[in-house]
């Protein structure tokens, strides 16, 4: 009962608002290439705080030292919420596929989880449309050998990795 009061605590906190589309402009993946997400993990083991630490410059808010919040509700929503020096904002999704995150709300984007560490400190995220990504770690937790694996997966997966800023 204590966990369900705080997640629903914790989702208030949150906020409610309307999704926030990716901003229309370039990919920045070949989409003539494969795509996939990691089977690795649960949504679960990505919930808490994150740090951007490199991003495409689509989503207005998701820049180099943004805070991301991953919270979980207990309807199986997932609620992305990013504080940092560009914004904030928030993307809720719902869980599709392994690693996979879709809008829970037409016009969001869907996250794909490319890639992330055996023990949940660094990922790398994206879309399958390429029109955003970043790498991100958790908070006091970043590495160069794990920023060389998520940017190996980013490039793996069709994405120019020369464009991301923070490099």
């Amino acid at each position: 009962m204590r966990r369900a009061f705080l997640t629903l605590l914790l989702l208030a906190a949150c906020g409610r608002g309307a999704p926030v589309p990716v901003t229309e402009g370039p990919s920045f993946r070949d989409r003539a290439q494969p795509i996939a997400s990691t089977t690795r993990g649960t949504a679960g083991d990505l919930a808490g705080e994150w740090v951007i630490s490199q991003a495409y410059p689509s989503l207005p808010f998701a820049a180099p030292g943004t805070r991301v919040l991953l919270a979980l509700g207990t309807n199986g929503t997932a609620i992305w919420r990013f504080t940092g020096p560009a914004g904030s904002g928030m993307v809720a999704t719902t869980p599709g596929l392994p690693g996979r995150f879709v809008p829970a709300a037409q016009g969001g984007p869907e996250l794909w989880v490319l890639w992330v560490d055996d023990d949940f400190r660094t990922a790398a995220i994206g879309t399958p449309d390429g029109r955003t990504g970043w790498i991100m770690d958790r908070p006091g937790a970043a590495s160069a050998d794990r920023t060389g694996a998520a940017l190996e997966m980013l490039d793996f997966n069709g994405y120019d990795v020369t464009r991301l800023s923070g490099a």
